[in-house]
């Protein structure tokens, strides 16, 4: 197991980004546009505040809060009120064929009576369902956090993305502007007949390649600007302008690859899969006590005009008033036989549920171990590009003065300004790298808060 340091550094290129390191957003413009300074720290705050997606996390959330409080609620009584009011004709008895009676009856009745029944024992499956609503609570609260972290990934990197972009506006129009002097220079040379025509195309070209190159980043950093916009639901009409430096020069905590991976293994993704785990086994104790019998306190009272109850005929003339207390149990017997499959199945959900948090767990460390390889890997990038460059200037240096000296061909010029532009290029890209995959680190540790 690895255990080398991540060390604090500070990443970026300082002849290029010092050209840019204070804002960027004159790509987009609007005359009624409005500012928006940000750097990197005050993105993430912006998300946090803005975010729809975090939005709908947060309402998730609260939710899983409201149905506690539905569960808990089971165990408070229920109470009814009931009441009636209705007329009635005369009976009417048809003792035979030929033969009706008709009795005089009370038309107007009425009624108003109070139910209530109270839950003493339901065999704790109450209890267990308080239970799984408090777990699912704490999944939707780790689901926000993951939600979070993830957008906030997302944001880090389209930040980065525009950053790296930005460097290399600067190195292209660098670039361009040696390119444009050099075809200054074969265009001199030309006139003195020193030269061939067609090296004065080749430069020309180059710088033409250069300008669309130049147009092409803009471009692209118009897109990666409007998602950013996007992420942080910022108005389309306003100008973005970002702190390139401080994203890339920021100093970066140690860290250590065991302190890395422990910390991994406590990311939301386990512990939402280590809640399943207990809501399956909570599942489990509720269908066993569902083989318990239950037992209700119930009682009614009312009033009621006439009066039936004597079961007379006609019925008194009184309005009278009755009211009942007890207890009520039930118990299904044949529920002993048929629980039997179900409590197979959740044994088996619980073991499902175990194995995958396993598998997650097993996944989670070998991406952090890729991670930090891959991190230790921009280092050594870095170290081999910085040689290359100083190689790259050297051969640069030499072939121009021979070119101006008349012992170099344009065409070796040309390969050597390529050849620079490329090494450049490639430590800009390694340096914003190796800050991404920091982040990235940060991220699959769980500890990008």
């Amino acid at each position: 197991m690895y255990k080398q340091p991540i060390q604090g550094k500070s990443f970026f290129l300082g002849g290029l980004l010092m050209l840019a390191q204070t804002t960027y957003g004159q790509h987009i413009s609007h005359t009624t546009s409005n500012k928006v300074s940000l750097n990197l720290s005050e993105a993430l705050a912006l998300l946090k505040e803005n975010s729809p997606y975090l939005k709908e996390a947060k309402i998730q959330t609260e939710i899983a809060h409201e149905k506690v409080k539905e569960e808990k609620e089971i165990q408070l009584p229920d109470l009814d009120f009931h009441a009636s009011y209705y007329r009635m004709s005369n009976m009417i008895e048809y003792q035979h064929a030929d033969q009706v009676v008709h009795y005089q009856t009370i038309p107007d009745i009425y009624d108003a009576t109070v139910n209530i029944k109270m839950s003493i024992y339901q065999g704790g499956r109450i209890k267990i369902g308080i239970k799984q609503a408090e777990k699912r609570v704490e999944i939707a609260q780790l689901q926000e956090k993951q939600v979070y972290r993830e957008k906030a990934l997302e944001v880090i990197q389209t930040y980065l993305g525009i950053c790296k972009l930005v460097a290399l506006d600067s190195l292209l129009k660098e670039t361009l502007k040696e390119q444009n002097e050099r075809l200054n220079l074969v265009s001199a040379f030309k006139k003195n007949g020193t030269i061939t025509k067609e090296e004065v195309f080749q430069a020309s070209l180059q710088c033409s390649n250069s300008t669309l190159d130049i147009l092409t980043n803009d471009r692209n950093t118009k897109v990666l600007l409007n998602d950013l916009k996007t992420l942080l639901q910022i108005p389309e009409r306003d100008t973005l302008l970002l702190d390139t430096k401080s994203a890339l020069s920021m100093n970066h905590t140690e860290l250590l690859i065991d302190k890395l991976q422990e910390g991994a293994l406590n990311r939301e993704e386990v512990k939402i899969k280590q809640q399943a785990t207990e809501i399956n086994e909570l599942g489990y104790q509720a269908i066993k006590a569902s083989t318990k019998p239950t037992l209700s306190l119930f009682g009614t009272f009312g009033y009621n005009y006439p009066n039936y109850m004597l079961f007379l005929f006609p019925p008194h003339p009184y309005l009278y008033s009755l009211g009942r207390i007890g207890i009520d149990m039930n118990f299904s017997i044949s529920h002993l036989f048929k629980v039997k499959t179900k409590l197979a199945i959740a044994k088996q959900s619980i073991e499902l549920a175990q194995v995958e948090e396993r598998i997650q767990k097993d996944a989670i460390q070998d991406a952090m171990y890729r991670r930090y390889m891959a991190w230790l890997e921009t280092q050594d990038k870095i170290k081999v590009i910085e040689k290359a460059i100083t190689q790259a200037q050297e051969n640069y240096r030499i072939l121009k003065q021979k070119y101006l000296n008349q012992m170099a061909l344009h065409t070796e010029l040309m390969d050597a300004d390529t050849t620079l532009f490329r090494t450049r290029y490639q430590l800009l890209s390694a340096q914003i790298e190796a800050v991404a995959k920091y982040y990235d680190l940060l991220y699959t540790s769980g500890q990008l808060n």
